[in-house]
């Protein structure tokens, strides 16, 4: 009976069998890597960054449809924000005449934090001058943006403006 020899090449070493070993650590590292990946861009940031985006985008045309009516419209207003935290907003036709009896109402949004934006009422103090006193939560960056109407026509206007203590 002839027995079986197991053929060993002379040059190899131990080490040099190992080889086929590193190949399968490698594909193993690169599985965990990628494990590690995958589990990080599913339990950080979502990627939304607009809620309901597809019903925003078909009501594009209503909104260039109503920036065009309110630039038919001729309307100006000015946000003044005073140094005692009380908002004025002026609101004049294209003639330049005050606009009486609008309801004005005024939306701050803090475009640097979520969860601290907050609206208002203004009330008419006198002849198409509209006021309200503010209590900012924090100071620093805000975004303005007030709603006028008056009967059906709409007009909104829109500041960035930085609050300081008083």
């Amino acid at each position: 009976m002839m027995s079986m020899a197991r053929f060993e090449d002379p040059g190899m070493t131990k080490r040099d069998r190992l080889i086929p070993w590193y190949f399968v650590g490698f594909f193993v590292f690169v599985a965990i890597i990628d494990g590690i990946f995958v589990y990080m861009a599913t339990s950080t940031h979502t990627g939304v960054v607009t809620d309901h985006a597809y019903d925003k985008g078909l009501a594009y045309n209503r909104t260039v449809a109503a920036a065009e009516a309110q630039k038919q419209l001729g309307w100006k207003g000015e946000i003044v924000l005073t140094g005692d935290r009380m908002l004025a907003y002026s609101l004049r036709d294209a003639e330049g005449s005050a606009l009486t009896g609008a309801i004005a109402k005024v939306e701050f949004m803090r475009p640097t934090q979520d969860g601290m934006d907050f609206a208002l009422d203004l009330a008419e103090s006198t002849d198409g001058v509209y006021s309200a006193a503010v209590d900012f939560p924090v100071e620093g960056l805000w975004d303005v943006r007030v709603f006028a109407t008056r009967g059906d026509e709409e007009f909104q206007t829109h500041k960035r403006v930085v609050v300081n203590k008083p």
